[in-house]
């Protein structure tokens, strides 16, 4: 089982560095913004707010997962910026 504290220091990362949440029954979450991450952390659930479109700033419908379904957290690995 997953615990809060786990979440909450993948979100506190400096640098951040975005992860995935993957879950028992094999749906996927990606972190990919600290500054507005749309987590919400709780004692036995964690809520997650979805973006539609993606590129929208604000939720359009958030989803409820229980931490005893969040098999682990992986990171996403990001594009090397290439100097100029």
């Amino acid at each position: 089982m997953m615990v809060p504290q786990n979440l909450e220091s993948e979100l506190k990362k400096e640098p951040f560095q975005p992860f995935r949440i993957v879950t028992t029954n094999g749906k996927t979450y990606d972190i990919t913004v600290k500054d507005r991450p749309l987590l919400l952390v709780g004692k036995r659930t964690i809520i997650i707010g979805l973006r539609v479109p993606e590129s929208d700033p604000y939720f359009d419908r958030y989803e409820v997962v229980s931490l005893v379904h969040i098999i682990r957290l992986e990171p996403i690995p990001v594009p090397q910026q290439k100097s100029a």
